[in-house]
């Protein structure tokens, strides 16, 4: 983690890489984003050359989405928690969490309720209530896991 932030920052001329990066992580291990790996790290150049932090993208694999072959609802929650892992540093989304923290400090604070959760998962027409549920107990688990970043 450090040799990539230090090379991010000397190839680009960015400053502190390391807390965007920081922030990436702890995005990846509340959301539960197991596709975060090397090509889903960017910048951005603009006109004149110069680096800029890119937006956050490809969170596709989150929330144990993939409800047809990886994560199937026929299968107990519980026992799905235990087989996602992080790629982008170790295998583990708390270690890499727990890495990234130390070296370049908690760098995001979630504001969001169980309340939130519920309204918007009310509000979303467009999947199973069976599926909205998951991603509700999936949310509600995470903020139980990692009630210090609320």
């Amino acid at each position: 983690m450090e040799f990539v932030v230090r090379e991010m920052e000397h190839l680009t001329g960015l400053d502190h890489f390391g807390e965007y990066l920081s922030k990436m992580l702890t995005l990846d291990a509340f959301f539960l984003n197991e596709d975060r790996h090397t090509h889903n790290i960017a910048v951005l150049m603009d006109d004149m050359g110069e680096f800029h932090e890119c937006p956050f993208f490809d969170h596709g694999a989150g929330l144990l989405s993939d409800t047809t072959m990886d994560y199937p609802m026929e299968i107990s929650l519980e026992k799905l928690l235990g087989t996602v892992h992080a790629k982008t540093f170790c295998s583990d989304f708390d270690q890499q969490l727990d890495m990234a923290e130390e070296l370049y400090g908690q760098q995001i604070r979630f504001y969001f309720t169980r309340k939130d959760i519920e309204t918007l998962l009310e509000q979303e027409k467009n999947y199973p209530q069976k599926v909205k549920e998951r991603v509700g107990r999936i949310l509600l688990n995470q903020m139980r896991k990692y009630e210090y970043l609320f």
